[in-house]
């Protein structure tokens, strides 16, 4: 029987009560989460670990949520990162998108939405771990071709 693998999500906002509700909706939903109630807290956690998926609030206490978006898309590119926030203004969706989040969402959050965006979120993931694997089996296969 093949068991279906278990995506990890880093949850990061600074609301304790907020990182509890939707770690029970991620958890429900078969979800191994991270939760992570600050930003630098959450990149020394991706420093040696690795997840599926990050969903970091854009207000946090130490550094902001956009700050921690660049540095995963610096360090970690493969990592798709969903911005949300209870500030739902225009720019600060463009600037979101702009620095590469996957998505953005608003708080409070709509749980049929949000899930549909977590989904689309890992099917992103997953498709970006098999263009990986691709390409390093082909490099493989190249070298001991040339190697022949």
């Amino acid at each position: 029987m093949i068991r279906e693998r278990v995506y990890k999500i880093l949850l990061v906002d600074d609301d304790l009560n907020c990182l509890d509700a939707i770690e029970q909706i991620l958890r429900r939903d078969g979800y191994d989460v991270i939760p992570i109630d600050a930003g630098r807290s959450a990149l020394e956690l991706l420093s040696k670990n690795s997840v599926d998926l990050a969903i970091v609030d854009l207000n946090l206490p130490d550094i902001d949520g956009l700050h921690v978006l660049h540095e995963i898309k610096r360090k970690y590119k493969g990592i798709p990162t969903i911005i949300m926030t209870s500030e739902p203004s225009r720019e600060v969706r463009l600037a979101s998108l702009e620095a590469g989040a996957y998505s953005f969402i608003t708080k409070p959050i709509n749980i049929p939405i949000f899930r549909n965006t977590i989904s689309k979120a890992i099917q992103s993931s997953k498709l970006r771990s098999m263009e990986i694997r691709r390409e390093l089996i082909f490099i493989k296969w190249f070298r001991g071709f040339i190697h022949k």
